[in-house]
């Protein structure tokens, strides 16, 4: 197995070079580009295994920014094939979130507004992006994270983790007819050789959107590949004495449920580490509390140190379709008290690596689609929702952590076990559909 890196990385071209106009406020795009003559600086890791199968080379095609999803595949490479990157955030696990990097921006509120503006013209309009990526030759596959795309050098594979990814998050792009003829034609294109969601929900949303005249043909095109993820630890927490201690990781402070977070904890009689953004009006209440620890997002090692410290990871969020950081506290050897709720039901086994919650006001159906017609922001009456969960949510996450307290040691021998095994998996998974889209 190898990884090969094209680590020559100049200005990004693809889809903002090309495209004109709204779309350009939009795209987080290819970051796959290189300038004419650019040196290339190669890199790889080859383990001692020799096999007289042909390596074949396939170019692993992300955006501008990258998901710990793609940085952990890179050590799933299935055997026979070599994966091929230019961007460098591949190679650093270390980089930062989007959130992250945009709050850190000056004028990160002007660019926010005008793609809020070009968002709705955009899915009016029923915009079904297609990416148009500059991918050096010689790749016998393309991997795809999240785009479809147009005219590609090489047949593709892609995988996501909703299918709204391909509209902007916008669901009223998909209500369009013109749109979903796009979205098919696109999944039906004979480039295209299998989608890769990443959860079973994924996959039923993305069935639904296709609707039952093509649903036979994409569903047999889509295969649900669960992201993977490392061992972080050899072994699992002990609970220990002292209180339980609680870790809530989300940027986005009331979408991803911290007010019920630090009630729910509090009724628990735990300690809360809140990594957060914290709005002013909750900031001096929570700097009083001794039990609460506020910690602004930022470095890498800041969060390893607190899935050290911590027993648990609450997980409460309004917002998402999958929840990678709970593989990465699993991985860590956590057990995770989250909403039964989408994927959420396929990364966490309830009463066997965490405990699950009755979920309230989730931005997706359980159909796995957006209940709203816009995302970016959602109604203004759902946001003032999140700010006052009811009394009976808070009390059902409170209960998840006692559940979790009172069989610590095996609740958390149980997360290390379910993550122990997914590396594994996910290369065979990719082999085998790797070896069908290069025939």
């Amino acid at each position: 197995m190898a990884v090969d890196a094209l680590a020559g990385f100049t200005q990004p071209r693809g889809d903002l070079g090309r495209r004109q106009g709204l779309a350009q406020l939009l795209q987080d795009g290819p970051a796959q580009g290189r300038q004419r003559g650019a040196d290339d600086v190669h890199y790889s890791q080859r383990t001692s295994v020799r096999t007289k199968t042909k390596q074949r080379t396939v170019h692993l095609h992300v955006g501008r920014s990258v998901h710990p999803v793609y940085n952990e595949q890179l050590h799933a490479v299935p055997e026979g094939f070599t994966y091929r990157f230019v961007h460098p955030a591949l190679a650093d696990p270390t980089t930062p979130t989007v959130r992250i990097v945009t709050d850190n921006d000056r004028f990160r509120a002007a660019r926010t507004l005008a793609k809020r503006g070009a968002m709705r013209v955009l899915s009016r309009a029923g915009y079904v992006r297609l990416s148009r990526p500059r991918i050096p030759p010689g790749a016998d596959l393309i991997h795809s994270a999240q785009f479809l795309l147009h005219d590609p050098p090489a047949p593709y594979v892609v995988d996501f983790e909703q299918v709204g990814v391909f509209s902007l998050y916008q669901q009223i792009a998909l209500e369009r007819p013109w749109a979903r003829r796009r979205l098919v034609n696109a999944i039906l294109d004979d480039r295209c050789r299998h989608l890769l969601p990443w959860s079973e929900t994924a996959r039923r949303g993305l069935l639904k959107v296709v609707g039952p005249e093509h649903r036979e043909a994409v569903a047999a095109r889509a295969t649900a590949v669960l992201p993977a993820i490392r061992p972080a630890v050899g072994r699992p927490h002990t609970r220990g004495d002292g209180p339980l201690r609680v870790l809530f990781v989300g940027t986005a402070f009331y979408e991803k449920g911290a007010v019920e977070a630090i009630r729910a904890v509090k009724r628990a009689g735990a300690r809360l580490d809140l990594v957060s953004y914290v709005p002013d009006a909750w900031r001096r209440p929570l700097e009083a509390d001794p039990d609460i620890t506020v910690h602004a997002p930022g470095r890498r090692d800041m969060i390893e140190r607190l899935y050290a410290q911590s027993h648990v990871l609450l997980f409460p969020s309004h917002m998402d379709t999958f929840g990678y950081v709970v593989l990465e506290a699993m991985a860590h050897g956590l057990p995770v008290a989250a909403p039964g709720h989408l994927a959420l039901n396929e990364l966490v086994e309830d009463g066997g690596s965490g405990a699950l919650f009755a979920i309230e006001n989730p931005l997706y159906g359980d159909d796995g689609l957006a209940r709203f017609p816009h995302l970016l922001p959602p109604p203004r009456h759902y946001l003032q929702a999140l700010r006052r969960p009811s009394e009976a949510y808070v009390d059902g996450i409170a209960a998840a952590l006692t559940r979790i307290d009172e069989d610590y040691d095996r609740l958390a021998a149980g997360a290390l076990e379910q993550v122990s095994g997914s590396m594994e998996r996910r290369r065979e998974q990719l082999g085998r559909i790797y070896e069908s889209a290069v025939r």
